[in-house]
């Protein structure tokens, strides 16, 4: 790395701002080093060049002298890619195939960093860190990224969506046609570099507070699976409301479950016991394995005489969910609809 300068500076360009200079900004903030440094706007190369750290402008991606854009000729670095390995997405080495734009590039060489200060008890752990810097690209930064840098979030689009961040932080430019004596551009920047750092928290307070004690339950759950059910396909959880779905994909990869859950269960608000199929993953309304159909849209009684279990509440009618009054119950009505399916 180069060597640092006496007084930490950061600089970025002048004139229109978007969200990935004002992101990469508001990340550098949260390292001790650049927590109060001043911010240079300029596109002068003389000017830049006295500045500890560059981001969004320059013509350079040198992580060594701490400069980092993304705008030359040849530049496609990905998140889990190498520099120069790839001239676009079809070469990319990695799982990404999105170019990093200049929030991209803070994030991956300063993220794990960030996080931890920003959660340092939470994400002690090496894995937990590991996990929720790669969630929180996957599900946050990586968007940035792709709007920076032009990509289409589908090849054919059916409507333009105008409430992500990025279109947020452009509309916090000057308007063309604005009166004079309005905040000036370093201070609408200033705004605009706020509000991408409310919104990053807020997405990883979700991850870290959320989704992680979550992702921990669902281990739980499947380790104990064999506990549930003696082929492993049915797994519970003490407590509704915890997010399952995308731990469970991922654990059961990770673990290597070779049989695939096809039902969880758990207690609802209401106190009754829910069964709830998988679904595919990737599909929202794909079940794995959906309740029995002889059951679906039955009630109460009626479902009680179609199950012979005594204390079923109801069974939706596409299959997805059925509910019981007792943990006992939703749990052979999912056994039920695995020996009437010995395929699976």
């Amino acid at each position: 790395m180069a060597a640092l300068l006496a007084d930490a500076t950061i600089g970025t360009h002048s004139g229109t701002f978007q969200a990935d200079e004002a992101l990469g900004v508001w990340l550098l903030r949260r390292l001790p080093r650049y927590a109060t440094a001043p911010l240079t706007r300029s596109r002068d190369p003389a000017v830049l060049s006295g500045l500890e750290m560059v981001i969004d402008v320059g013509g350079s991606y040198d992580a060594a002298a701490l400069r980092f854009d993304h705008h030359q000729r040849g530049f496609f670095e990905t998140f889990d890619g190498a520099a120069g390995s790839a001239s676009g997405p079809e070469g990319a080495t990695g799982a990404y195939k999105t170019k990093l734009s200049a929030a991209g590039l803070v994030y991956k060489h300063y993220g794990r960093e960030i996080l931890r200060r920003l959660y340092p008890a939470e994400l002690a752990a090496d894995a937990a860190l590991e996990w929720a810097y790669g969630r929180m690209y996957a599900t946050f930064m990586e968007g940035i990224d792709a709007i920076d840098n032009g990509v289409e979030i589908a090849d054919v689009t059916r409507y333009r969506e105008g409430t992500s961040l990025s279109s947020r932080v452009h509309r916090l430019n000057a308007r063309w046609n604005a009166p004079a004596g309005g905040p000036t551009e370093d201070e609408r920047f200033e705004v605009a570099s706020a509000l991408c750092g409310d919104d990053f928290s807020g997405a990883l307070a979700e991850i870290v507070l959320s989704q992680l004690p979550a992702r921990s339950v669902v281990e739980a759950a499947i380790e104990a699976r064999l506990d549930v059910d003696a082929g492993g396909r049915v797994i519970r959880f003490a407590s509704g409301g915890c997010p399952w779905k995308t731990h469970l994909y991922e654990l059961e990869r990770d673990l290597g479950i070779a049989k695939p859950v096809a039902f969880v269960l758990y207690e609802d608000s209401a106190k009754m016991w829910r069964v709830q199929a998988v679904t595919v993953e990737g599909t929202a309304f794909t079940n794995r394995l959906g309740l029995l159909e002889a059951w679906r849209g039955l009630r109460d009684g009626a479902l009680d005489a179609a199950t012979g279990i005594p204390g079923g509440k109801f069974i939706h009618a596409s299959g997805f969910i059925g509910g019981h009054a007792t943990y006992d119950g939703a749990k052979a009505l999912a056994l039920a609809t695995l020996a009437a399916n010995p395929t699976f």
